[in-house]
């Protein structure tokens, strides 16, 4: 269970008039708020949704908060007519609110993750305030130590001679399990997977990028980047999982991963000849890869894979997937697939690159479903392992946020109408689907 059980929480002790004053005083005696917040200017409600019963004795809503340049100039009880005059309000029931102030949560990670609503205001803006509202809950008054986390140990497992010993072969013994969701992946794979980026025809293509503006070409070049290195990124460091697969006998789980593998060599291929074949040279791409970008892509993705050479612990595996399929696939790839989808086709340009983009899509969607899978049975076999990777998915996830800001950094205005509150949105959309598939949080 996500949060602590009520009894635990002392939640009779939060939330009254003694509680927010100390609340407000300890605000304005931070220094680490101060200086986090000196350009925060907001006023902002902080919603229980269902009410608490003290709060319907004092018709209240939640908490009202006047931020003001590293200041908390009024702190009360939100009545229902200062939704008006507020910048943010976001909701949560008790319990939600508890566990954030007890564990000192960034409360725009717990946007991203669907633990609180932002029913006003915009995600951009609060995204860019995420330490001083980190700060924020961290001067709340606490009246009980939060409930200690289990500590989780790592088994580590280094092949032997043993391992590269093969003791009986399942095709043999019993046959594969033809009905497994691995194996129905795999056909669909056969199915809708055979496509050749080289019969892509990039004609048109060539003669819509002749016409472009130079900064509809940057912005194009600038989304190519990320998706050249990525794709080989995925291609190169998919083999870790792989053999560590292999090495448990998963027979079906590893038929399917070979088409996997296939696919995202052909994603790499497909975006080398729209290089070759439109933009008509070899641009420098890796001058779009900014810090978080090569944090996620340079080092932490090779990183989560490549433990799994030497450590094949459910955590591992866990981390290896849910950066592989959750974040750098299901978030960003999805999103930046969608953000393509939504320039070509409203300007009717780019045919072969809008055709290689549903393939690719088509293609994705068989790889996240599987990790969705694999994490769902990695899980359900170890369910102690599920905070540790609950929070391995949030630091991603803010790195994955940070990426898209990075993207419209260097655009005051960006071509064809992209709009930052539109990728976030979805991106955020797009990861909140998969851990609602998966239960998390």
């Amino acid at each position: 269970m996500w949060f602590k059980k009520k009894e635990e929480t002392s939640s009779d002790k939060y939330f009254t008039e003694e509680w927010y004053q100390k609340w407000q005083q300890a605000i304005n005696n931070s220094n680490d708020f101060k200086r986090k917040a000196k350009n925060w200017n907001a006023p902002l409600i902080l919603k229980f949704d269902p009410l608490p019963e003290q709060f319907k004795d004092e018709d209240a809503i939640g908490f009202f908060l006047n931020l003001k340049y590293g200041e908390c100039t009024e702190l009360r009880y939100a009545r229902k007519n200062d939704s008006d005059i507020s910048d943010v309000i976001l909701s949560a029931d008790e319990e939600t609110w508890i566990r954030l102030i007890e564990d000192k949560k960034d409360p725009t990670s717990s946007i991203m993750n669907g633990r609180l609503k932002l029913e006003k205001g915009s995600l951009v803006l609060l995204s860019t305030r995420k330490k001083a509202a980190k700060s924020l809950l961290e001067t709340a008054p606490v009246f009980k130590e939060s409930q200690q986390k289990r500590e989780f140990v790592e088994r580590v497992k280094k092949r032997s001679t043993e391992d590269s010993v093969h003791k009986h072969f399942k095709t043999a013994k019993t046959g594969l399990n033809l009905y497994s969701y691995p194996m129905q992946l795999f056909q669909k794979a056969k199915q809708f997977g055979i496509w050749n980026p080289a019969d892509i025809d990039f004609e048109k293509d060539k003669k819509d990028w002749d016409n472009l503006t130079d900064d509809e070409k940057k912005i194009l070049i600038h989304l190519a980047a990320l998706f050249i290195a990525g794709e080989e990124a995925v291609t190169l460091d998919l083999l870790p999982l792989i053999q560590a697969i292999a090495r448990e006998g998963r027979i079906e789980e590893e038929i399917f991963l070979t088409s996997f593998l296939w696919e995202e060599a052909k994603h790499t291929e497909f975006f080398s000849l729209f290089v070759r074949d439109v933009i008509g040279y070899q641009p420098d791409f890796e001058k779009y890869h900014a810090p978080f970008y090569k944090r996620v892509f340079y080092e932490k993705l090779p990183a989560d894979l490549n433990r799994l050479n030497t450590d094949v612990s459910p955590l591992a595996q866990l981390k290896a997937s849910g950066t592989y399929n959750m974040i750098v696939e299901g978030t960003l790839a999805e999103t930046g697939y969608a953000a393509f989808s939504k320039m070509l086709n409203e300007n009717q340009l780019l045919p072969g690159l809008q055709e290689g983009i549903i393939k690719l899509k088509q293609d994705e969607s068989r790889h996240i479903a599987f990790g969705i899978y694999l994490i769902k049975r990695l899980l359900e076999e170890n369910p102690d392992q599920k905070t540790a990777f609950e929070n391995h998915l949030e630091e991603l996830l803010d790195d994955a946020t940070n990426i898209i800001h990075e993207i419209f950094e260097p655009y005051d205005i960006v071509p064809f109408g992209l709009d930052k509150e539109w990728f976030l949105n979805y991106a955020i959309r797009q990861y909140q689907l998969r851990i609602d598939k998966l239960g998390l949080y």
